[in-house]
């Protein structure tokens, strides 16, 4: 991304614009083949205020910035309803540029203090079980559902321009191999969002949840090939299942899913614990600002 010219943050209101924002992690990472878009609908339902029910409770502002006129990062700033004073910010993609990653943050600690908030914590989108942290440690792995990628100067750039580190979430590769026993029932509840249409319920247990590892699926789908790659996704079967809620203590709840996802024949979990304590192959975190 050249670094020629003014940085300049816009305001996301109209329809335009708001395909403009949808398109900058695109035009920022899609040559990267760590990088996934995540299921489109399920993308195309996080922007949209009509129908996702966070905007039930809360409110977001969208920021696009431009240097010389092309897209060169977004950012969203959101308040959750609750009245606490910490906000949010999330949708953080940026090019390789400090001085758009600064612009950003500033126009999202703006809109926030607006709304009274003494705090801004992210990228979070719309809440941690949704979208956690950026990438801080393992580059080398590609995304998967739930575990989106970025490139380390995402991190980076959020230091140079003043946050400091906040909570760390680990993820660690556990085969299913050996987890066999009594396999826990479904709780019923709905799946999570973040493998839209693709979700598994047989995944949704009691305090823990996981979804089916879609990104290499869908990777590459362009607006017009999205539905028949998703089509195509449906009439295959995902090796790997991707560890989304864990509510409780995860020594207990993560061998419970192991045992389910072992039953409907996934031979690898990304979980959040793992029984030998050995070393996760990607971490996020997320970073705090003062507003």
């Amino acid at each position: 991304m050249p670094t020629a010219g003014a940085v300049t943050v816009e305001p996301v209101e109209s329809k335009s614009q708001l395909r403009r924002f949808a398109e900058v992690p695109f035009v920022l990472l899609g040559t990267d083949d760590r990088w996934s878009a995540g299921v489109r609908a399920h993308e195309q339902w996080r922007h949209d205020a009509r129908r996702h029910p966070y905007f039930d409770r809360g409110d977001a502002a969208f920021f696009l910035a431009r240097r010389a006129g092309q897209p060169a990062g977004r950012i969203a700033a959101h308040v959750d309803g609750s009245g606490s004073e910490q906000g949010w910010f999330g949708m953080f993609d940026v090019a390789d540029d400090a001085a758009v990653t600064t612009a950003l943050v500033d126009a999202a600690r703006g809109w926030l203090r607006e709304q009274g908030v003494s705090s801004m914590v992210g990228p979070v989108t719309w809440t941690p079980d949704e979208d956690f942290g950026v990438l801080v440690e393992g580059f080398e792995h590609a995304a998967a559902t739930g575990r989106a990628w970025q490139p380390p100067w995402y991190a980076e750039q959020l230091r140079t321009a003043g946050a400091e580190p906040g909570e760390r979430r680990a993820t660690f590769h556990l085969s299913t191999e050996g987890w066999g026993g009594e396999v826990p029932s479904p709780s019923g509840e709905d799946p999570p969002p973040q493998a839209g249409g693709y979700a598994d319920p047989a995944l949704v247990l009691d305090g823990i949840a996981a979804v089916p590892d879609v990104t290499q699926l869908l990777a590459g789908a362009s607006v017009r090939s999205a539905w028949r790659l998703a089509r195509r996704a449906r009439e295959r079967v995902s090796d790997t299942a991707v560890c989304v809620r864990c509510d409780g203590d995860p020594s207990v709840l993560v061998p419970r899913l192991l045992a389910a996802c072992r039953a409907r024949g996934y031979s690898t979990v990304l979980s959040p614990w793992s029984p030998d304590g050995g070393a996760p192959d990607r971490v996020h975190q997320v970073f705090r600002f003062t507003v």
